[in-house]
């Protein structure tokens, strides 16, 4: 036999022919389907149709024939083999059925609706393929409600597991907007579609945008236990730190043994959850996967470092940062972090030269962003020719900084400059803070000369160095102040600047201006927490009692001195200890003084001299002369000139 190529337009004349035959009016009912067509009497004409029935064994021939070509996948023909079968038994539900999904394959949506509609009400077995024919009919014709309700049969009949129906429900279901139940189908769909990216993105955004935090964890879980991708864990860990179900967290992260990129986001969220622990606890987790499960990710080993910085464990640390700053490749920030605190530790063993090379490594990593901290390196190596050279060139950059003409609107233009002028202020800041470090280190030399002459050498060429020093610094510390009144012209609210301009007024010798500026500090509403008012009220309260000016300044002083303890919850710092034993002993109470400074702890102030000389004198006015005079014997070894300690222990063996 042999077909057009032109079938499926033939098929398409012929439905129409065939649907138009109908002589009767059509009865609606529910969804807009026809009633069931009134039966024919024998010899009648049909009217459902217009075609006589009873050639049923044409049908059934067409009907084998049809199959037998989509076998042999001849779809053009079988499809004309469908329409014969059709044509000579239209009462058929499976091949009315079959050939409205022809029609809707070929775009004639009128007639496939008509064939769908009137074939919906035949006798027979219902299908999901008929439910969801029906649907996409509906569909056609913007019957949401009468869509979904075949969407949702079809579903049932197939149990759910026809996958290609249940993303065809999806993508009406994103039609309609119905997003809660679009999370439930995609929630069958994925598991059958081995969580392919598109939909999983999909239903990620949804339980987002719906807030279900709770199901986004869940849905995580499952693509990892489906997938094994280390990366849907790390995510689930994430949601789950925002939850704040940090046991759960924890307990996902002891399993990691592995040193895979996932693993270093999953250690780095397990370490949110020991924000508020005691630093021990966080030291102690990291120790545990870093020598027992032998993760050797860069993020672990970076924080592996710090924590052992802060809790004292320096030569540890050393290694740990030297190792991970030079791996840090995708973090560029905790790179350089970790150069800083190996600069930091260079420093505190005088080893100047590594401090400011590590300096150096932080600002190369940041590209020139780390100048700051570059500038305030080589003031601390007292390289303070090469810091301000540094300091005045960036000065110089960013105060005649402008954006290149064009490349931005008004708004965006005044943004960038207010950034620029951010910088400006960050080098001006670390401009005075080197100025800082030049005074105190002229002042040391001026003490110590002054202690030589005062005592020993008695000659007038060093007297007049310690004159140039003092004043050196003088000119330094004032130089810091300008800056200061620069950066606070901008930035009036700043508590900790203020703080740095009131310490920097008492060594100016500007008492009143000093007293002034931490009563403004105290009132501040930005006090806390970007400074603690423990560290405030302490400081001002002991400069204060120390002054000794007059009875009703040192008994405020102590006052301070008081709120600043009974501010700090748990253990009270031994420093302010000792400032309220210091304020004791200036109101003349000194057994009092005696039984607080004794809660110091001796062995962390050892090497202080400042507290030796506060526990020798407050020992004299207590009656204890062995004890100062032990206490004065340590303060020599420490202040060999100390005028107060030579005068307690002359004539003393």
């Amino acid at each position: 036999m042999k077909f057009s190529a032109k079938l499926p337009a033939v098929l398409l004349c012929t439905a129409f022919a065939l649907v138009a035959c109908s002589s009767a009016p059509v009865k609606k009912t529910e969804d807009n389907a026809p009633a069931e067509a009134p039966a024919v009497a024998a010899g009648e004409e049909d009217e459902f149709h217009g075609i006589a029935p009873g050639n049923l064994d044409t049908a059934h021939a067409a009907f084998i024939q049809a199959l037998d070509l989509e076998m042999r996948g001849l779809q053009h023909e079988a499809d004309s083999m469908w329409m014969l079968a059709w044509r000579y038994d239209p009462r058929s539900r499976y091949l009315s059925f079959r050939v409205a999904q022809k029609m809707l394959a070929v775009g004639a949506d009128s007639v496939a609706a008509s064939i769908a509609k009137q074939a919906n009400k035949l006798p027979g077995k219902r299908t999901a393929g008929q439910f969801e024919t029906m649907a996409h009919v509906f569909l056609k014709e913007s019957a949401a409600d009468s869509a979904r309700k075949y969407f949702l049969l079809a579903l049932d009949s197939s149990k759910y597991q026809d996958m290609r129906m249940l993303y065809d429900y999806s993508l009406f279901l994103e039609a309609v907007q119905d997003k809660k139940e679009l999370v439930r189908v995609y929630d069958l769909l994925l598991p059958q579609t081995n969580y392919i990216q598109s939909l999983f993105g999909r239903q990620v955004n949804l339980l987002v945008e719906l807030g279900k935090d709770s199901a986004l964890v869940e849905l995580f879980g499952r693509a990892h236990d489906a997938t094994g991708d280390k990366e849907k864990l790390a995510k689930m860990v994430q949601v789950m730190v925002i939850q704040k179900r940090f046991a759960e967290v924890r307990a996902i992260a002891d399993t990691i043994t592995s040193s895979l990129e996932d693993d270093g986001k999953i250690i780095e969220l397990a370490l949110l959850t020991y924000a508020n622990a005691p630093k021990e606890e966080m030291l102690a987790f990291l120790k545990k996967k870093y020598y027992k499960d032998s993760v050797r990710v860069p993020e672990l080993v970076y924080h592996l470092g710090l924590n052992e910085y802060m809790l004292h464990e320096v030569d540890s640390a050393k290694v740990h940062l030297e190792d991970a700053h030079l791996k840090l490749v995708n973090d560029k920030e905790a790179g350089a972090h970790a150069c800083r605190t190996l600069s930091a530790i260079a420093f505190s063993r005088g080893q100047n030269k590594d401090g400011v090379r590590y300096a150096e490594q932080a600002d190369s990593l940041l590209m020139g962003e780390g100048k700051v901290f570059l500038a305030l390196a080589l003031g601390t190596a007292k390289e303070y020719g090469k810091s301000y050279a540094l300091l005045d060139s960036m000065l110089g950059v960013w105060i005649n900084w402008r954006p290149m003409e064009g490349i931005a609107d008004s708004v965006l233009m005044k943004k960038l400059k207010a950034q620029a002028m951010l910088k400006y202020r960050r080098f001006q800041r670390a401009y005075a803070d080197v100025l800082m470090m030049q005074a105190r280190d002229l002042e040391e030399k001026g003490t110590f000369t002054g202690i030589i002459n005062s005592f020993v050498m008695g000659k007038p060429k060093e007297t007049l160095r310690d004159s140039l020093n003092r004043a050196a610094a003088r000119e330094a510390r004032t130089k810091a102040e300008l800056f200061w009144e620069s950066v606070l012209a901008e930035e009036p609210d700043d508590v900790v600047l203020r703080f740095s301009m009131a310490r920097n007024l008492e060594r100016l010798g500007r008492i009143d201006e000093m007293f002034a500026m931490f009563e403004t500090i105290l009132k501040s509403p930005n006090l806390q927490p970007k400074l603690s008012y423990s560290e405030v009220a302490n400081y001002y309260g002991y400069t204060l009692i120390n002054l000794n000016r007059n009875r009703a300044e040192v008994e405020y002083g102590y006052s301070l001195v008081v709120k600043a303890l009974d501010s700090i919850k748990g253990d009270k710092p031994d420093a302010i200890i000792d400032s309220k034993a210091w304020g004791l002993y200036r109101l003349g109470r000194f057994d009092e003084a005696l039984e607080v400074i004794m809660q110091v702890n001796p062995e962390k102030f050892k090497d202080d001299d400042e507290y030796l000389e506060h526990l020798g004198a407050i020992q004299v006015a207590a009656g204890k002369q062995a004890e100062a005079a032990e206490t004065y014997r340590k303060l020599l070894k420490l202040s060999p000139k100390h005028p107060a300690a030579l005068e307690f222990l002359k004539g003393k063996k």
